[in-house]
């Protein structure tokens, strides 16, 4: 095709290549791009497998992974809906198998076998030097760009033929753009790339403010404006749900409610450094993890974080550096923003109220931090998880609470049950959502699997004058062993880990039927994978359709009243999702 090239061993590397962008290493080499530094900075593990070989490095071959999994269905998903497109149809089941993953197709093997071999093109001795100008058609779950050498109306003619191109998987591009990229490596089905230059510029595109966006793994949306983001967002949670079962494919997913605060929201952020042999100590790197690659990219300020966050990150970066040759090896630093008094830092916090606090900061991940929700104090370890963004959490927590109290207000005045009385929030944590949302409830119970977390949660319930909380240490896949609350008055807040729930608490879930569910993720994939699976149990009513399977007990079949999703993350593509299933009342006729 013309324009590409591919270099013989030993050619000149191109201009744009320098020691720092080493061949093999994912991200983007646009030295007019701006960037941005991440609050973890810490990139998906793959794992690779590397060819033996003499001479100069050959390409990795990569095994199916969890990454890997985000951009084959973004292809999947591209060329199924190109292919329904062309052929005037909205059949799933006449597309070809060939063109990547189902939602039947769980497992995707049938596609890795199909997958079309690599290109001879991109099978030379040094894959890291060829370009290409590819089309982006398709945006993964990740943000990566999913491009084809072949552009809109050549694609649609290969899938109309049923032939299936080959795909690349580049960071930081926009659909409709074309741009010349630089293969990195061969994965399961796509090549890797890196993004040289943006030929046909995205409306959507933006200018990234952070010095850092683009070589840093933090963030990976800056050049798309706050507006597209939302709407990216929302798109990616539609996605996940279809992905998950074809019944949600129509599934109403409300807009993104977006962070008051774009950039300075992040009250957390845990830099890194490793030390190694050949690296004198005044320039071993402190920061995040570098977009793609195996070590750390030196940051010296982080725009995402809050003010507070960025005065100690320069202050841990300092005193970390001073010591550097006492460290044998790398090592995780905390900054973490706190509450402190105005008039006396040292002052006692819970005897002070919340408008007389001051914004500050620790590094000793021993140390106790107290953050404020709307005027609820909450205190715990820094080391410990808290939600990372304080601006959005009133409306964030806000919105459970009012989802609870509108469905005890309906399902009062529409069944003889009466109100819900009782709350049980499972994966407790520190209590933010029972804390949050007792008002109304006779009792709240909390349960979580760690006895910090529960001494916190009850001590966070007393310093508040709440006394309507008890939290119980226990393991949330047993909590309904115990429980002798009547379901019919009872709300279930779930806000398990990213990984999502087990199948074991989801069936004792069913078992147990209450009356509302509310399930909090941070990991909208195994949410939906996890809802999916309730379904499959039969107990979820999708558009007013009884599941086909009636496995549940009579009464525990639920509907989704609602799917929310909310930015607690700009500038990433990280999303979280609150999805509220209320219990209809069925008899097996």
């Amino acid at each position: 095709m013309p324009g590409d090239e591919c270099p013989a061993a030993g050619a000149k590397r191109p201009a744009s290549f320098s020691p720092e962008n080493t061949p093999g290493e994912h991200h983007m080499l646009l030295p007019s791009e701006a960037a941005l530094s991440a609050p973890s900075g810490e990139a998906p593990e793959q794992k690779r497998t590397k060819l033996k070989h003499k001479g100069k490095r050959k390409l990795y071959q990569v095994r199916k992974s969890n990454a890997d999994g985000t951009v084959l269905d973004a292809i999947g998903l591209l060329l199924r809906t190109k292919w329904k497109e062309v052929n005037n149809t909205a059949s799933e089941t006449e597309v070809p198998k060939t063109f990547g993953w189902t939602a039947e197709d769980k497992q995707g093997e049938a596609s890795f076998c199909r997958a079309p071999p690599i290109p001879a093109k991109l099978t030379g001795d040094d894959i890291s030097e060829c370009e290409f100008d590819v089309y982006v058609h398709e945006i993964s779950e990740r943000g990566h760009g999913i491009a084809t050498r072949e552009d809109r109306e050549e694609l649609e003619k290969l899938v109309l033929s049923k032939d299936r191109p080959w795909a690349f998987a580049v960071p930081f591009v926009l659909k409709g753009e074309k741009v010349r990229v630089r293969s990195v490596r061969h994965e399961w089905g796509y090549t890797q790339a890196d993004l040289l230059s943006v030929i046909d510029k995205s409306p959507m595109r933006v200018d990234a403010p952070c010095e850092y966006f683009g070589r840093c793994s933090g963030c990976q949306l800056q050049h798309i404006g706050h507006q597209d983001q939302l709407k990216f967002k929302r798109e990616m949670v539609k996605r996940a749900f279809s992905s998950a079962h074809p019944i949600f494919a129509n599934l109403t997913v409300s807009k993104v409610i977006q962070s008051p605060l774009e950039f300075g929201y992040r009250t957390k952020l845990t830099p890194h450094f490793d030390i190694r042999k050949d690296t004198p100590p005044e320039q071993v790197s402190i920061g995040f993890n570098a977009a793609g690659q195996r070590r750390v990219l030196d940051i010296e300020d982080c725009m995402i974080g809050t003010d507070a966050v960025r005065r100690g990150m320069l202050m841990a970066r300092q005193d970390t550096k001073a010591k550097m040759a006492e460290y044998k090896r790398g090592a995780t630093l905390l900054i973490r923003e706190t509450n402190i008094p105005k008039d006396d830092p040292n002052g006692d916090v819970s005897k002070i109220p919340a408008a007389d606090l001051t914004k500050d900061f620790v590094l000793d991940p021993k140390r106790w931090v107290t953050d404020v929700v709307k005027d609820i104090k909450f205190r715990f370890p820094a080391s410990s998880f808290f939600q990372n963004n304080a601006s959005i959490l009133p409306a964030f927590t806000g919105y459970v609470r009012e989802e609870l109290q509108k469905w005890s207000r309906l399902l009062s005045d529409s069944a003889d049950e009466g109100e819900l009385q009782y709350l049980i929030d499972a994966y407790c944590g520190s209590g933010l959502f029972g804390i949050t949302c007792h008002s109304g409830f006779k009792r709240v119970m909390g349960i979580e699997i760690s006895t910090e977390s529960i001494s916190c949660a009850n001590n966070n319930a007393k310093m508040n004058g709440i006394d309507n909380c008890d939290f119980v240490l226990g393991d949330a896949t047993k909590i309904f062993e115990k429980v002798d609350i009547s379901p019919k008055h009872t709300a279930v807040i779930i806000d398990p880990p990213r990984k999502g729930s087990s199948p074991e608490f989801l069936d004792q879930l069913i078992a147990y039927g209450p009356r509302v569910i509310v399930y909090i993720a941070c990991g909208v994939p195994a949410q939906a994978r996890d809802i999916a699976y309730m379904q499959g149990k039969g107990a979820i009513i999708v558009d007013g359709k009884m599941p086909d399977s009636a496995l549940s007990p009579p009464g525990a079949v639920y509907r989704i009243a609602s799917v929310q999703p909310f930015d607690l993350f700009p500038q990433t593509y990280h999303v979280e999702n609150i999805v509220t299933l209320v219990r209809e009342e069925v008899t097996n006729e």
